[in-house]
């Protein structure tokens, strides 16, 4: 069966950990002090032996200013790659108006296409399974329903982007018609 974080999916978080810390020049305590954990986590994360919780990957893009989407699934060994990466945070999280509506809305419908392209391989893989013992049975339950939360989720979050959007274009009306 194939490994789905070694493939050639564009997972790159152990790769973009090194080099983040190695262009920021700190050793792997110096980042393991940073974010709250050990040395033996961080050259766990770095070899891909382990991978960190949510929250710390939250911590690794915050410290690194760039967004977790990209320390994932962007290789950031290159300065360019890494100085887009900055720009799009930046960008993002500024808040600036249509922009940041505009940043979020993509970022959006790029996680849709993740999502569904997991849900098709995961049915690919089941149906290629066979027949499954009862307790994959389960998790494959589990799956569909994570899948549909996952889908309202996304759905009510691009409903907002949209009325956030309008309430944008409505008030750089408004404010361009009184003066």
């Amino acid at each position: 069966m194939m490994d789905i974080l070694n493939s050639n999916t564009g997972f790159c978080l152990a790769e973009n950990l090194r080099a983040l810390r190695k262009r920021m020049k700190w050793s792997q305590e110096d980042l393991a002090e940073k974010i709250g954990l050990n040395r033996g986590n961080i050259a766990s994360y770095e070899n891909g032996t382990a991978e960190p919780k949510i929250c710390n990957l939250v911590k690794f893009a915050h410290l690194f200013n760039i967004s977790v989407f990209d320390l994932t699934h962007t290789n950031l060994k290159e300065d360019d790659s890494y100085s887009n990466a900055l720009h799009r945070h930046q960008n993002g999280s500024s808040f600036s108006g249509l922009n940041a509506v505009g940043h979020f809305s993509k970022e959006a419908e790029d996680f849709q296409q993740a999502i569904k392209g997991l849900q098709c391989l995961f049915r690919l893989r089941v149906k290629n399974a066979g027949d499954l013992p009862e307790e994959m049975q389960f998790l494959t339950d589990q799956f569909e329903q994570l899948y549909g939360v996952t889908e309202q989720l996304l759905h009510s979050h691009l409903e907002l982007l949209a009325l956030i959007k309008e309430k944008c274009t409505e008030r750089a009306s408004s404010n361009g018609s009184s003066h």
